[in-house]
């Protein structure tokens, strides 16, 4: 299936970097309805990948998380001051499990991949890309 007009990992984090707020949504990987892959870990430490997509306005995101009954969406804003960093790395099976491993997810497209975790928590030293401050919340899907 193509996707004609989607942000990929790097278009991402150069809207990051230029100061623009993403959002993130996902839908069951199965669905094969989003363009890029994700992963995440939760609480109990069970893996759970799906497809995802980035939106720059939200509303977008809420209807696409209806959609799919998502619980949430995860809105990145870059911040000099935020609490968390995001990281560009190429998309290896590597740079995924690492992202898994320490900052709970990731959002890739088969070339670049994005994670973020908290700023005392970064695991890369110099196998990234490039990183910068931001902001992380997940936002529940009403």
């Amino acid at each position: 299936m193509g996707y004609y007009g989607y942000l990929s990992a790097l278009d991402t984090f150069r809207l990051l970097q230029a100061g623009i707020t993403v959002y993130i949504v996902s839908a069951p990987l199965e669905s094969r309805a989003l363009p890029l892959e994700g992963g995440w870990k939760d609480d109990e430490g069970r893996i759970h990948l799906d497809c995802s997509c980035v939106c720059l306005n939200i509303e977008t995101a809420y209807k696409i998380g209806r959609l799919y009954d998502q619980e949430c969406i995860l809105r990145i804003t870059p911040c000099a001051d935020g609490e968390s960093e995001v990281y560009l790395l190429n998309d290896t099976a590597f740079a995924r499990q690492v992202s898994l491993d320490y900052c709970g997810g990731y959002t890739a497209d088969g070339e670049y991949l994005f994670t973020a975790v908290s700023r005392d928590h970064a695991p890369f030293e110099d196998s990234y890309i490039d990183w910068l401050p931001a902001d992380m919340e997940f936002i529940p899907v009403k």
